[in-house]
């Protein structure tokens, strides 16, 4: 089994076989304040050989900041191909979509990373966290006026 793509998306949902991608191919998120609230999807595509059908096979994402820190905990679960339809091509591939929507806060601006591990596959995937809102200037030391107590 191999993670064929794997891209950052806004929403993504894995239906009738296909993947469905709202706002994808994004790597820089902004926000006015942090901590700040992030909705993001994993979409990706998994590619099994006709013998790997039918195996539960181990998925992982655990998401870190710069430092490899995780800011949530590791989300596992599992997944399979199920059996494969008596027509379906013999020697053909099999794809399997996944869509894995996450909702969490982002404690700060930075590099955040990505990592899914499925089965013996893994990819990375990151993103930048910006300040993006109005940030106050202050005069250079010694021309404010004195205040009085």
């Amino acid at each position: 089994m191999k993670i064929e793509y794997a891209l950052l998306a806004d929403a993504a949902q894995a239906v009738g076989g296909k993947i469905f991608v709202l706002g994808g191919g994004w790597n820089v998120f902004r926000a006015a304040s942090y901590p700040a609230p992030v909705h993001l999807a994993i979409a990706m595509g998994l590619g099994f050989t006709s013998n790997e059908v039918g195996i539960k096979y181990p998925l992982s994402v655990v998401v870190a900041d710069e430092a490899g820190v995780p800011i949530i905990p590791e989300m596992k679960g599992q997944v399979e191909t199920g059996q494969l339809a008596p027509d379906f091509p013999k020697g053909a591939s099999v794809k399997i979509p996944v869509a894995i929507n996450i909702n969490m806060p982002l404690p700060h601006p930075g590099t955040y990373g990505i990592v899914v591990t499925a089965g013996s596959s893994k990819t990375q995937l990151s993103f930048e966290a910006i300040f993006a809102g109005q940030k106050v200037q202050f005069a250079p030391e010694g021309s404010l006026p004195e205040r009085g107590n």
